[in-house]
């Protein structure tokens, strides 16, 4: 999951929409990646280590969907 995360976000940097991947990736997966320390994951995926802010913000707004009833579908 994680490499595939780290193709989708690389992959969109080319049309200028590599932090909206990020998040949608991060958003879409929230249930797997909360267990993870979020520079470690950055690094992994071999993105700006100042991402881990972004990686936090979206855990935090998986658990606010689910709370309020939201899911992605």
């Amino acid at each position: 999951m994680v490499d595939n995360i780290r193709k989708a976000v690389h992959a969109a940097a080319g049309s200028n929409q590599k932090i909206a991947m990020f998040h949608f990736q991060v958003l879409k997966n929230a249930k797997e990646l909360e267990r993870l320390n979020p520079k470690a994951f950055c690094k992994e995926i071999q993105v700006p280590e100042t991402y881990a802010t972004e990686f936090t913000k979206m855990i935090s707004l998986s658990r606010l969907m689910k709370e309020q009833g939201v899911t992605i579908v």
